[in-house]
C-alpha cells in the first residue's frame, strides 16, 4: 500500500470513539483559534515520500495538529522542528503555520504513533494498538527508509513496538537523547530526542543545540 492510499484509509477511521469526540470538541475552545475551522480528522503523516528519514511523534496537539491538519504544524514544538530541520536541509523554510503554507521537506517524513488528538495528551492501550497498524504500514510504504526518529520516550516505545511486531530484535533499545540502535539488515536505525513540547524549551531540557546533535547523526547515518 502506498502512502497516498494510506493517506485516505487514516482520515476514514472510526475506531476510536473518545478519540473522534475529542478532536471534534476541541473547535471554538481556545479563544486565540476560535474563529479557526478545525481539521479535527485521524492526522495522516506528511513529507517526502522517498525520504530515507521518518520522524515519529506520540500524536496531534488538540490545537496543533488537530486544527492544522499536518503533523507538528500549528504549536510551539512544530516551530522548534522545522526550525531545526530547515538549518540541516530537510526543510525549505523554517516556519510554518497552515497546511496549505508552502513547506516541503526534503527526505524527510513526519508521522504520529496516534492519529487522533487525545484528551491530555494521553492516548490509552487501546487506542495506541489500534493505531499500530498505521505506523507499520507507513514505514513499510517507505522503500529508502534508512533511520527513524522517535521524539519523546512514548513514541520511541511506541514505534519500537512496531518495528519488533515487523520481527526487529528491538531488546537492546532503551530511550535517550541522541541513541542511536541497528537491528541488522532489512530494518531502519532508530534514533531517540527529547520532545519539542513547550515545557521541554521552557525548562531547557531541549535547545537547538541538543536537535542539532541529533540531526548530525541523523546524516551521519544517511550519507555513510
Amino acid at each position: 500500500m502506498g502512502l497516498e492510499q494510506l493517506y485516505e484509509e487514516i482520515i476514514s477511521c472510526e475506531k476510536c470513539t473518545r478519540l473522534r469526540d475529542w478532536c471534534i470538541s476541541q473547535e471554538g475552545t481556545k479563544k486565540e483559534y476560535k474563529d479557526d475551522s478545525y481539521w479535527s480528522l485521524p492526522l495522516p503523516g506528511f513529507g517526502d515520500p522517498e525520504a530515507r528519514v521518518l520522524i515519529t511523534g506520540l500524536a496531534p496537539a488538540a490545537h496543533g495538529g488537530n486544527r492544522t491538519g499536518r503533523v507538528f504544524t500549528g504549536d510551539t514544538s512544530g516551530q522548534y522542528l522545522f526550525a531545526a530541520l530547515y538549518r540541516h536541509g530537510f526543510s525549505n523554510q523554517e516556519r510554518s503555520f497552515s497546511k496549505d503554507d508552502s513547506l516541503e521537506l526534503n527526505d524527510v517524513f513526519i508521522t504520529n504513533v496516534v492519529k487522533c488528538a487525545p484528551p491530555k495528551n494521553k492516548p490509552d492501550a487501546s487506542e495506541f494498538s489500534a493505531c499500530s497498524g498505521f505506523l507499520e504500514k507507513e514505514i513499510q510504504a517507505m522503500e529508502n527508509l534508512e533511520v527513524i526518529l522517535a521524539f519523546g520516550g512514548q513514541a520511541f516505545e511506541r514505534t519500537k513496538r512496531v518495528l519488533r511486531k515487523m520481527d526487529a530484535d528491538v531488546s537492546a533499545a532503551k530511550f535517550g537523547h541522541g541513541v542511536k540502535f541497528e537491528f541488522g539488515a532489512g530494518f531502519p536505525v532508530l534514533m531517540g530526542s527529547y520532545h519539542t513540547s513547550l515545557y521541554n524549551i521552557n525548562t531547557r531540557r531541549i535547545t537547538p543545540e541538543m536537535l542539532d546533535d541529533v540531526f548530525e547523526k541523523v546524516k551521519h547515518v544517511i550519507d555513510k
